[in-house]
């Protein structure tokens, strides 16, 4: 059976430096892009960039405790049905439309151009779903089938340039419906329809926090493994077999000890990261960091990113960054911080199927 969500990811048309960077994290709802290729992990790879509705309230000391919490989260306070606090961020300002409205607006003074935007859309049609139009500050951004997600671009500064974002000034980011998609379970076909009166978006805007000052949620009493399910599997690429994967893994009695290996650097790598815990993990290539996926719950969602290597540039620029020569040997080096649970990292050789 084909997957309806799969298939309308396929029409998603994010921007390529969102595309190729995306601060990947977990389940329910996703921004996921697949112009040529198509990521899946035996047909069931956790979904990219999540919206994670839990609950939130710890004191900074449980962070780092060794042992569980004991007490239950509070429920946490939804801003528009949004979570305040989700994905490292803040939500400042949400809004919801009427069921049949063709659009949605936000509008805020940003007190930093480090965002994250939340989005929410339903059809009251089984096995539609809504496809939209995001502007900001009247500059076209992007386009794709909304359900429940949640993105940021990664070089902050380049998208605030390009939307005229700036602290202190009234911004606002409007997502337009355009239609519907509509599924045909029989046929194994999507149809488009115009927007259903019953078609409802909402849109949040947050603001990304630092590590320290975000209220992680408390520490279940169980933590969920790391280990992946499935083998992963992109379009039009072709995988080094399982002998040839790289692996790294945490040190049980010490998560925070940094471990390396040697890569050769040919063709394409694809990476795919668990962490059990709040944290990062911070990914270097010879000694510089060029990735660092951060995790904010105890899901233990998987990441995933890939180095397409004769022309990978880190984004946003990294100081002191040299991309190695073709065929040269590399040390990866993966530097927890903040974890306090177990973690792993797959590496994956692969190159572009011809």
């Amino acid at each position: 059976m084909i997957d309806l969500k799969e298939l309308l990811d396929d029409r998603s048309t994010t921007p390529s430096d969102v595309t190729h960077h995306l601060r990947l994290q977990d389940v329910q709802g996703r921004i996921t892009t697949r112009r040529r290729r198509r990521m899946t992990a035996g047909g069931a790879l956790a979904a990219m960039v999540a919206l994670v509705l839990i609950g939130y309230g710890v004191t900074p000391a449980l962070r780092s405790a060794p042992q569980p919490a004991v007490t239950p989260s509070p429920l946490p306070r939804l801003i528009e049905g949004f979570p305040e606090y989700s994905g490292g961020a803040r939500v400042v300002a949400a809004a919801t439309t009427a069921p049949g409205a063709t659009s949605v607006t936000v509008s805020w003074t940003p007190t930093t151009t480090d965002l994250r935007y939340f989005l929410r859309c339903g059809t009251g049609v089984p096995n539609g779903t809504l496809e939209y139009e995001m502007s900001i500050n009247g500059h076209a951004s992007h386009g794709g089938t909304c359900g429940s997600s949640s993105f940021s671009w990664p070089d902050h500064r380049q998208a605030a340039a390009e939307h005229d974002l700036r602290p202190g000034t009234p911004a606002t980011v409007t997502m337009t419906a355009k239609g519907m998609v509509l599924w045909h379970e029989q046929e194994q076909k999507t149809e488009p329809q115009p927007v259903p009166s019953s078609a409802w978006m909402s849109l949040a805007v947050g603001e990304n926090m630092a590590f320290a000052d975000y209220p992680l949620p408390a520490r279940p009493a169980a933590l969920r493994p790391v280990e992946f399910e499935g083998t992963l599997v992109m379009g039009a690429v072709d995988h080094a077999p399982a002998e040839e994967h790289r692996w790294l893994r945490s040190d049980p009695a010490d998560p925070l000890r940094p471990m390396s290996v040697t890569i050769a650097w040919r063709d394409r790598y694809d990476l795919r990261l668990r962490a059990q815990t709040p944290g990062t993990l911070g990914i270097s290539l010879d000694g510089v960091e060029v990735n660092s996926p951060t995790w904010w719950d105890y899901e233990a969602g998987e990441v995933g990113f890939y180095w397409q290597t004769a022309t990978y540039r880190p984004v946003p620029e990294v100081a002191g960054f040299t991309p190695p020569a073709p065929g040269s040997l590399v040390t990866l080096t993966v530097t927890p911080r903040d974890v306090t649970g177990a973690w792993l990292v797959q590496v994956i050789p692969g190159k572009e199927a011809a």
